[in-house]
């Protein structure tokens, strides 16, 4: 696919993932990207003990660049490879999902508590230094909008549906290393993968959040945005609790202002991603 197709592809990419996103029935049928890419990387590590560093991260990412390299290429040439390229690229992405996630946290503490709203935050996977439920869920939207929404758009711009599925293997392994705290080599080696490639996304993601901040009156956040980061995804989360304050108590109307940043943040790529679509047609 041509250069100058990559940025409609991305923005035809965020469109079917805003508007069809991976159908529930689907994913309980057959799973989804992400869940086969994580049941790969069990059959990886079980077979390796993750002894090996970067040489297992290469037999995790290899089958997953080359599967989609190789749809890349046999798709036909013309708007019907366009769309199916799109509509694969969005499977790769997270924005219907971690909307409905999200909300469904939100729904659940407001119904039934935040007890019950626990077994449902697992779903974003909060960050575990946050103590609160409510600034741990608001960092865990910002932190998957980092790595299923704005990444896998760059990735798009940078290598179509490749790309995409690259930085959604990445997001995947990336985020099992960090939930079991992995210090082995094969940890190390994810880490220093993601510093070159994940973390640069999050502080994009981390400008987007900003950037909706400043437009609702909210104040100057890019400082929180442009901090130290203890994570890769670290920029989106300090921006989000910055964009929107600290909470009085644990109270689910916080998530309901996290879901509503993130909303807006999506937003500002949407026309950002039209514009950069428009101007390469016109130059085309």
């Amino acid at each position: 696919m041509s250069f100058l197709h990559l940025p409609a592809l991305a923005l035809a990419a965020a469109i079917l993932d805003a508007t069809i996103g991976y159908p529930a029935t689907l994913a309980r049928a057959i799973g989804s990207p992400a869940t086969w890419m994580a049941n790969w990387l069990a059959l990886v590590e079980g077979a390796t003990e993750r002894k090996g560093g970067a040489r297992v991260l290469a037999i995790y990412l290899a089958p997953i660049v080359i599967a989609a390299a190789a749809i890349s290429v046999v798709l036909p040439s013309g708007p019907l490879g366009f769309a199916v390229a799109a509509l694969l690229a969005s499977t790769l992405c997270g924005r219907q999902t971690l909307d409905a996630r999200a909300r469904a946290l939100a729904v659940t503490w407001e119904n039934d508590g935040a007890f019950e709203a626990l077994e449902v935050a697992e779903a974003l996977g909060p960050s575990e230094t946050e103590v609160r439920l409510a600034r741990a869920s608001a960092a865990a939207i910002a932190a998957r909008f980092a790595d299923e929404v704005v990444a896998p758009t760059l990735f798009i711009l940078i290598g179509g549906l490749t790309g995409a599925a690259f930085c959604r293997g990445l997001s995947v392994v990336g985020r099992a290393c960090r939930d079991r705290r992995d210090t082995s080599a094969f940890g190390g080696a994810v880490t220093r993968l993601e510093a070159w490639t994940l973390a640069p996304a999050a502080r994009v993601a981390a400008g987007w959040i900003a950037a909706a901040a400043r437009l609702t009156g909210r104040g100057d956040v890019f400082a929180a945005a442009l901090g130290p980061a203890p994570t890769p995804t670290g920029p989106a989360e300090a921006a989000m609790l910055a964009a929107i304050g600290d909470p009085a108590r644990d109270d689910p109307a916080y998530v309901r202002l996290a879901i509503g940043m993130f909303r807006r943040a999506a937003a500002l790529e949407f026309v950002a991603l039209a514009a950069l679509a428009l101007a390469f047609a016109v130059l085309g």
